[in-house]
C-alpha cells in the first residue's frame, strides 16, 4: 500500500485557480465519500486552505490530482500544469514541512496546525482516513506542535491576521480611532477583529446570527447583522472580509451604492469575499498581495526542516512495525487488582472506557488529566497535566492521552521504574495489553488481537460476552 499526495498553492498558483478548488466543511465531507468510492483508494483525507488544496491517498488508487478535479467537476487540463504530485517518503515529508509551516505564506504561521487535525478530524469522521492517514497525520500535527514551541521564529507569533494589520497600518497609519468592519464571525474574522482592536481601531463585527452561549463577539467589538453590513460600511476607514461563504460578501454593484465607502478593503477568505472588480473603486488586498513575512533565517528553516525529517522517521518507524511478520500471540495472565493502585494518564473516551473497565476490578484508580470525561466516581482525579514523578508507587500504568509525546514519557517512566504499562496509540511500548473485557456469572474473559484489527477484536469480545450471558 502506497502514500501518495496532489497539491497546488500559494507558491505555483494564483487566488483565481486556487479558489476553483477551496471547499467548504460541507463540500470536503461529500468529496471525502466520493474519493472513498473511487478503485484502489483505500483511505483518504483532503487539506483544503487558502493558501492550498492537498489530496492525500492510501491504497493503489489513480493519481489524486484528476480523482480531485473530476470530484469536484473542474476541468483536468486546465490545472494540471499547477499540480505537484508526490509519492511515499516526498508525500511525508512535504506533509510534515507543510505542518511546521515551512510552505506558508508567512513561515511558521500558527493556523496550519489546526487546519491539518481539522482535515484528519473530517476524514475519520467520514470514515475515509484509513489507519496509515490518521497515523501519518497525527505524527504532522505532532510536527507542528514541536515547530511552534521550539522553533520561535524571529517575528513572534505570525498569522494572515496580523499581516492584515500591518497591511491597513501601512495604508491607514496609525489605526487609533479608525473605523473598520470585519466581516465574517469565524475564527479568522475574530482573529483579525482582536488585532485591530489591540491596535486602537474602532472595530464593528458582523454576525449572521446570535445564539446565547455559541455566538463569540470578541471583547471590545461592536456586532453588527450581516444584512446591515453596508451600512456599517459607511464613512468606515477599512473592510476585512473573513467568510466561508461562495458569494461575494461586496460586490461592484454594491459598492457603487455607498455614498462613502471604505478606502481600503483587506479580503482573507479563498474563495475571494470581495469582487476583485472593486479594486477600481478601493485599494484591495487578497490573500496573495498581503505577501509574506519573510523567508526566515537559516538557523528557523534548518531546525523546522530538521522537526519534519525527525517526524518522518517515527512515522516510517510505526509502518515498518505495521508491515512486520505477524508476532507471535500474546499470553494472558490475569492479576489480583484489589486494593492495587494504577496511575491511569489521560481523560478522554479512551481513558473513560479503561476507567469504566477497571472499576470492576476493585484496584485504586488514580487518573491525571487536565480533563475529564465522564464521572469521577470512584477514582482519585488529579486535574493536571502529566508530569514526571507521577507513576511512584503505581502497580498498573496506563497511558491514554491524546499527546504521542506524553503517552511516549508515560511509557519511558514505566518501564524505568519496572511498572507494567499500556501505551493506547503505540502497541510496540506496552509491556501488558489492556484487553477487551467480558464478563459473565463468575467468569472473565479477556481479548487481545495483533493491534491491526480492533474491529475484529470488538466483534469477538461481543459474540463471547454473549456465550458468558448465556451460561448459567
Amino acid at each position: 500500500m502506497s502514500i501518495v499526495m496532489s497539491g497546488l498553492d500559494c507558491h505555483r498558483s494564483s487566488i483565481a485557480l486556487r479558489e476553483r478548488l477551496a471547499f467548504s466543511r460541507q463540500q470536503v465531507q461529500a468529496l471525502l465519500g466520493w474519493l472513498r468510492q473511487q478503485p484502489g483508494v483505500e483511505g483518504c483525507v483532503l487539506l483544503s486552505t487558502c493558501n492550498r488544496t492537498e489530496l492525500y491517498l492510501s491504497g493503489e488508487a489513480e493519481t489524486p490530482w484528476r480523482l480531485l478535479c473530476r470530484g469536484a467537476g473542474v476541468p483536468e487540463a486546465e490545472l494540471e500544469p499547477y499540480f505537484t504530485t508526490r509519492t511515499e517518503a516526498d508525500a511525508v515529508r512535504h506533509l510534515m514541512e507543510v505542518a511546521c509551516g515551512l510552505h506558508s505564506q508567512i513561515l511558521g504561521e500558527n493556523q496550519i496546525i489546526t487546519q491539518v487535525r481539522t482535515a484528519m478530524d473530517l476524514a475519520q469522521e467520514e470514515k475515509t482516513a484509513d489507519p496509515v492517514l490518521a497515523a501519518l497525520f497525527r505524527r504532522a500535527v505532532t510536527a507542528g506542535k514541536r515547530a511552534r514551541t521550539e522553533v520561535p521564529v524571529s517575528r513572534g507569533v505570525p498569522s494572515m491576521g496580523s499581516r492584515c494589520r500591518e497591511v491597513l497600518q501601512q495604508e491607514l497609519g496609525d489605526l487609533a480611532g479608525k473605523r473598520i468592519v470585519v466581516i465574517g464571525n469565524g475564527q479568522m474574522g475574530r482573529l483579525a477583529a482582536e488585532l485591530l482592536r489591540d491596535a486602537g481601531a474602532k472595530v464593528q463585527i458582523t454576525l449572521r446570527t446570535y445564539r446565547h452561549g455559541h455566538t463569540v463577539v470578541p471583547a471590545g467589538c461592536a456586532a453588527v447583522p450581516y444584512e446591515e453590513r453596508f451600512a456599517a460600511m459607511e464613512d468606515a476607514d477599512a473592510l476585512v472580509s473573513a467568510t466561508a461563504s461562495p458569494h461575494y460578501t461586496l460586490t461592484l454593484a454594491q459598492l457603487h451604492e455607498m455614498q462613502h465607502p471604505p478606502k481600503v478593503a483587506v479580503d482573507l477568505a479563498v474563495p475571494r469575499d470581495v469582487d476583485p472588480a472593486c479594486a477600481g473603486m478601493l485599494r484591495c488586498y487578497d490573500t496573495d498581495a498581503l505577501g509574506t513575512g519573510g523567508p526566515g533565517s537559516p538557523e528557523e528553516l534548518e531546525a523546522m526542516r530538521a522537526i519534519a525529517g525527525e517526524e518522518l522517521e517515527k512515522f516510517f518507524q510505526w509502518r515498518r512495525w505495521q508491515l512486520a511478520p505477524e508476532k507471535p500471540p500474546k499470553f494472558p495472565l490475569f492479576l489480583d487488582l484489589s486494593g492495587k493502585k494504577v496511575v491511569l494518564v489521560g481523560g478522554g473516551t479512551i481513558a473513560a472506557r479503561r476507567i469504566g473497565v477497571l472499576r470492576i476490578f476493585g484496584c485504586d484508580i488514580v487518573v491525571i488529566s487536565p480533563s475529564l470525561k465522564g464521572k469521577a466516581d470512584g477514582v482519585t482525579w488529579i486535574p493536571r497535566a502529566y508530569a514526571p514523578g507521577d507513576l511512584e508507587g503505581a502497580f498498573l500504568a496506563i497511558a491514554a492521552t491524546d499527546d504521542r509525546q506524553v503517552n511516549h514519557q508515560v511509557g519511558e517512566e514505566a518501564r524505568r521504574l519496572g511498572i507494567p504499562v499500556s501505551v493506547a496509540d503505540c502497541e510496540a511500548e506496552c509491556s501488558f495489553y489492556f484487553p477487551a473485557v467480558c464478563t459473565g456469572d463468575n467468569l472473565v474473559a479477556g481479548v487481545v488481537s495483533s493491534g491491526k484489527n480492533h474491529h475484529k477484536t470488538a466483534r469477538a469480545a461481543r459474540e463471547i460476552r454473549k456465550v458468558l450471558e448465556e451460561l448459567e
